[in-house]
């Protein structure tokens, strides 16, 4: 894929990554059927660390019955514990109102990405019957310049043990 220098220069430089970088495509799906969500429950469903990730997410779940544009779940990403959510941009031409609301996003396009999840922000709770889902295509793959939660959790035990 031939990137224009413009948006090569955004994704070298724009982020706190040392540019080493994997440029293979991955792609993951995670099926959310039969899945039961109360109001502010999430499901972390991608983690790179230590890896920084830049990608796509696009998401299938029932509409939101008030505004089928405005979705009951949000995409939370960043680098654990700091997560935000991620802007989504509702697909109306592929969407089945009211059964089925497709979205779709980008993310590390900024700060450093390691984890992605699902959080459902509607009211009370909610059984997914419907062939829902998440996918989640990884672009690119960066070591950070510095040590995720993580992973300086993971050193502290190593020199307390």
């Amino acid at each position: 894929m031939q990137l224009d220098s413009e948006r090569y220069n955004q994704m070298a430089t724009g982020i706190n990554c040392i540019y080493q970088t994997d440029v293979g495509k991955s792609t993951q799906t995670v099926l959310l059927n039969g899945m039961n969500f109360s109001q502010n429950q999430f499901l972390l469903f991608y983690d790179t660390t230590p890896f920084a990730s830049k990608g796509h997410v696009a998401v299938t779940f029932p509409c939101n019955e008030e505004d089928p544009s405005k979705p009951s779940f949000q995409i939370l990403s960043g680098r654990a514990p700091d997560l935000f959510t991620v802007p989504l941009g509702y697909i109306q031409n592929i969407s089945s109102v009211p059964s089925m609301c497709v979205f779709h996003g980008q993310f590390g396009f900024g700060d450093p990405i390691t984890d992605l999840a699902l959080k459902y922000v509607g009211e009370g709770s909610i059984a997914l019957k419907g062939p829902y889902s998440v996918v989640v295509s990884g672009l690119e793959s960066f070591i950070p310049k510095e040590k995720s939660f993580e992973e300086l959790q993971h050193a502290q035990l190593a020199t307390n043990q």
